[in-house]
């Protein structure tokens, strides 16, 4: 029996509306940012300002998206190939600025999520914005990993400041038994949580801390503060400041008269951060690292190394190849291509969780021996090993073997 013609178009029209409302419903679930050929990632940092040498993270960051994408994207989890988009805007590491990036990404420019965001304030200042839109905020460029908002969408990337701390206390220790130890510590969480991992591996040791100065990253000069840690007849110098306040340190401590052993955090420690303080007074300088240092003999031939500078050289950024800053960035998208590419489908849970059961993921510059690996609340440290390295001058060279602390960082 054929249908009358007004029921068809009654039951036509309730077809369509439902539909739609299937359509609509699966568009409220799914998370923005993402179709089936891309992904929209935002990176918030400082390009401009006093501390405009962290825009080098960035840097790193598009030079390893735009070679993955001129390849053809990244493969990811769910089976579908997408190219990266990235939105780049500047907080001149202001966090209240970084905050205001961060809204305008996710709700104007929908992005899926944040990736590489530096500075431990500014993490901490969209710590309950991300928890309450749970947006991944992914691999972020600070030493602290214990915010105490944003938790549960937040990973970082380079080794916690308390590992460096007991690094560099091993060090001392083994090395320089009676030292007397100056620092300079930049005033906020990162230098803070330095300072106490500092203070509690050297508690039994004969190693003395007798001064500590502090520093901002908008300090014009800190001569003053230097000044107090030579008159304290401190012997070593332990630096954890920001690029500039390291070049400057680092220039006081030889044109001065002081001499001491200076160990220099790996935040500051790029040899074009030290150019500056002059390359010759930086001859002699200690820090910690876990990227390769790619202008060694013994990497000439290293495969990793070999993408990294054709990456450089096709995408032009504006940072050179040995800069240390740029390389982080580059590590950091790879680590975020690492992760689209085993996240088991396209939603925001299952980059987290991607994120949060690496398993030793090898990446093209960090030194041999050297992975990501986390194991959720258990483990949220991706890198946990570091090498000391000496400056001879023009370049950095070795001082012993990795030390790993895997599974066992020490807590601030």
């Amino acid at each position: 029996m054929t249908m009358p013609t007004p029921y068809r178009r009654l039951l036509m029209s309730a077809a369509l509306a439902a539909g739609l409302s299937g359509s609509a419903a699966w568009a409220e679930d799914a998370a923005p940012g993402i179709t089936d050929t891309s992904i929209k990632i935002g990176v918030s940092g400082a390009l401009t300002g006093p501390v405009a040498a962290l825009g080098a993270v960035d840097e790193g960051i598009r030079t390893k998206v735009e070679a993955v994408n001129a390849a053809g994207g990244v493969k990811m989890g769910d089976g579908k190939t997408r190219k990266i988009e990235l939105v780049i805007d500047d907080d001149a590491l202001d966090p209240q600025r970084t905050l205001t990036n961060v809204r305008k990404m996710v709700e104007s420019d929908q992005v899926f999520a944040l990736l590489g965001i530096a500075g431990t304030p500014n993490n901490e200042a969209i710590g309950r914005y991300v928890d309450k839109h749970g947006v991944p905020n992914l691999f972020m460029y600070s030493g602290i990993h214990e915010l105490k908002s944003g938790k549960k969408w937040i990973i970082g990337l380079a080794p916690s400041f308390t590992t460096e701390a007991a690094v560099f206390a091993g060090y001392l220790k083994a090395t320089k038994p009676d030292a007397k130890v100056g620092l300079l510590f930049l005033n906020t969480e990162t230098g803070l949580t330095f300072q106490a991992g500092l203070k509690a591996e050297l508690e039994s040791s004969t190693v003395q801390l007798v001064s500590e100065q502090p520093v901002t990253a908008t300090d014009p000069t800190i001569d003053t503060q230097l000044s107090n840690l030579k008159a304290s007849g401190a012997d070593t110098l332990v630096v954890i400041a920001p690029p500039k306040q390291g070049a400057q340190a680092v220039k006081f401590a030889a044109e001065s008269g002081w001499h001491p052993v200076t160990m220099l955090s790996y935040i500051a420690s790029s040899v074009y951060a030290l150019m500056p303080a002059g390359l010759d007074n930086a001859k002699g300088v200690l820090t910690s690292q876990y990227i390769k240092p790619i202008d060694l003999p013994a990497y000439a031939g290293d495969a990793g190394v070999k993408r990294y500078v054709a990456d450089h050289d096709a995408v032009k950024p504006r940072f050179e190849t040995g800069d240390a800053l740029g390389q982080m960035g580059y590590l950091t998208g790879e680590a975020l291509v690492k992760v689209l590419e085993v996240m088991k489908e396209p939603s925001r849970g299952a980059m987290m969780e991607a994120a949060r059961q690496l398993s030793n993921v090898e990446l093209d510059l960090l030194l041999p021996g050297i992975t990501l690996t986390t194991k959720g609340a258990d483990d949220i440290y991706p890198i946990e090993s570091l090498q000391l390295f000496q400056f001879d001058g023009a370049k950095y060279q070795p001082v012993g073997n990795v030390l790993s602390y895997e599974g066992k960082t020490p807590k601030s």
